[in-house]
């Protein structure tokens, strides 16, 4: 994904795929290109940093 795309769905509080499983974005860095996710329906989801690239 581009990370252009990512910022309007971060913007839009839109859920991505990220190995499979929907996630939500929690934040964005706009100097690395990277997103912060969680995965959604969890208490206390884990937040993984990953590459735009790497986004469904």
């Amino acid at each position: 994904m581009k990370f252009e795309r990512l910022k309007a769905l971060y913007d839009n509080r839109a859920n991505v795929h990220y190995k499979g499983k929907i996630c939500e974005v929690i934040g964005i860095n706009e100097l690395k290109h990277t997103a912060q996710v969680a995965e959604v329906d969890q208490m206390f989801p884990p937040v993984v940093e990953v590459k735009a690239s790497e986004l469904d």
